[in-house]
């Protein structure tokens, strides 16, 4: 045998025990169905909005991301009839995969059978997930790109074969095409590998290749960025805004976010994969997790940004999980028990089970941000129409509709022309380089706008109508105030500048 045959052979974990491959098909298809049951409940979210009318002017990137998820926005219309659950069969089969790989993960780390569907049963339960997975954005491929970036590393590190660097080079290129998220776990992992013993899986050719693919593939944001003049400067520099809330916020987050009943699962991976002997050898990923976790809490950054990593910590956590159930009778009992309460709490924050009207009393979305942010969208367009069709058509002619954000923009821009809508401005992110609106339009329907804002660029303006969901839920949108602004006083060709909103 030779070398590096005999280092592959040790590597492998003896006894593996087979995959419970219908249990957790079970659980993978009920998380998609889950998901699918009640994704036609409330509406869009504003981020979603916003990708169907990116999807609409697909480019290589965008103000505050990259090409991926328009691009899915768009296909996802386009098959599905532009419908509302259509939209989120991709964030639901995301769950599916997440659950699959996360018991993929815990058999390759050496978890049995019973471990491998604890695992699998962590991932689709995990508040973070379901919760992230019900709706498209940015952190659908995102969680799905370090999940399979962690899987590749495990194979790796089993298999000492480093030609697994350029699968990884690969994934964590296309990774950047969705969020520039996955830099963070890429540069953990480099510490992670530096300052274990599996440095010397750096010292191979394919790691530079691995690097040199996941640049090219990088290359089109990057491109489009520069000629751009790097907006997506501005819109980190605006979220820094929220840093010091995020961090006040963000441990209390990972217990919460994970779930209190799996929150040992994944502590108790971080430290069996740390410090027991079975487990070391994929220190360098434990390491990573870690310092990823960490690293965006000293950012500042969201408390999900680092939530990719709990499929390892998972699947990690259901090795010594196992064997501790198995210990002594009744104790897998207890923990199904205690895992169906956490869930049950778990859905009923991370999904919108409950009747949106109960949201006034039942404030969720103080948890749930983006329960509120998913009601009365057509209303809100309904009014804006009102206010519009209102005018004398003299007026009307020559006036357009501006927004304050891309979620009210987006709105209009989907449900505008059944309610006889033009097109719609704004200066919020993307849209603002989609303007600005034509020159005979010298009077504007302004939603949500600073009202100083508009009397500096229009001579005369009037609020007409506040805006109000009509079940009484807080949410950003509830009393926004609707103006009609005309008298525009320079050229948009001028005015446009100042309407500009990255964040």
């Amino acid at each position: 045998m030779t070398t590096a045959a005999h280092v592959q052979a040790t590597a492998q974990p003896a006894g593996r025990a087979s995959a419970p491959r219908l249990g957790i098909a079970m659980i993978a298809v009920a998380a998609f169905l889950l998901e699918l049951a009640v994704s036609g409940r409330y509406g869009y979210v504003r981020d979603e909005l916003y990708f169907l009318a990116a999807g609409k002017h697909l480019a290589f990137g965008y103000v505050d991301q990259p090409a991926l998820t328009p691009l899915i926005a768009r296909i996802s219309a386009d098959l599905t009839g532009n419908s509302l659950v259509g939209l989120r069969i991709v964030p639901a089969l995301g769950l599916a995969a997440l659950v699959v790989m996360t018991a993929a993960m815990s058999r390759l780390l050496g978890a049995g059978r019973t471990g491998q569907l604890l695992a699998a049963f962590a991932a689709a339960s995990c508040a973070e997930f379901v919760g992230a997975m019900h709706e498209l954005t940015t952190t659908v491929p995102d969680f799905l790109f370090w999940a399979l970036t962690l899987l590749l590393v495990t194979r790796l590190l089993i298999t000492q074969d480093p030609r697994w660097w350029i699968a990884i080079g690969a994934c964590a290129g296309l990774a950047t095409e969705a969020k520039w998220n996955i830099v963070f776990l890429v540069g953990a992992l480099g510490v992670g590998f530096l300052v274990t013993d599996a440095r010397r899986l750096l010292r191979s050719r394919y790691v530079a290749f691995a690097c040199v693919l996941a640049m090219a593939l990088a290359v089109p944001d990057l491109v489009w960025q520069a000629a751009h003049g790097w907006p997506n400067f501005a819109v980190f520099h605006a979220l820094q805004s929220e840093a010091w809330h995020n961090r006040v916020t963000y441990w209390p987050a990972q217990f919460l976010f994970t779930g209190i009943a799996l929150t040992p699962i994944w502590v108790s991976g971080l430290v069996w994969t740390l410090r027991n002997p079975q487990g070391r050898r994929f220190r360098p990923i434990a390491i990573a997790c870690g310092l990823a976790i960490v690293l965006q809490f000293v950012l500042g950054g969201k408390p999900y940004y680092p939530g990719g990593v709990y499929t390892f910590l998972f699947a990690a956590g259901a090795v010594p999980a196992e064997r501790w159930l198995r210990a002594k009778a009744g104790r897998i009992k207890g923990a199904v028990i205690a895992m169906v309460i956490s869930t049950a709490g778990a859905l009923v924050v991370a999904l919108p089970l409950l009747p949106a009207a109960a949201l006034h009393t039942v404030p969720l979305q103080k948890i749930n941000y983006d329960l509120a942010e998913s009601i009365a969208w057509p209303k809100q367009v309904a009014l804006v129409a009102r206010e519009y069709h209102a005018l004398p058509p003299s007026l009307r002619q020559h006036t357009t509709v501006i927004t304050a954000n891309y979620g009210e923009a987006g709105a209009i821009d989907r449900y505008g022309a059944q309610y006889g809508l033009r097109q719609v401005y704004s200066g919020a992110n993307n849209f603002w380089l989609w303007g600005p609106p034509p020159a005979s339009a010298t009077a504007a329907i302004a939603v949500g706008v600073d009202p100083a804002l508009l009397r500096r660029e229009f001579t005369s303006v009037r609020l007409v109508a506040v805006f109000h969901n009509g079940i009484g839920v807080d949410d950003d949108e509830q009393g926004a105030r609707i103006y009609l602004a005309t008298g525009l006083r320079t050229p948009w060709s001028r005015a446009w500048t100042a309407f500009r909103d990255y964040s």
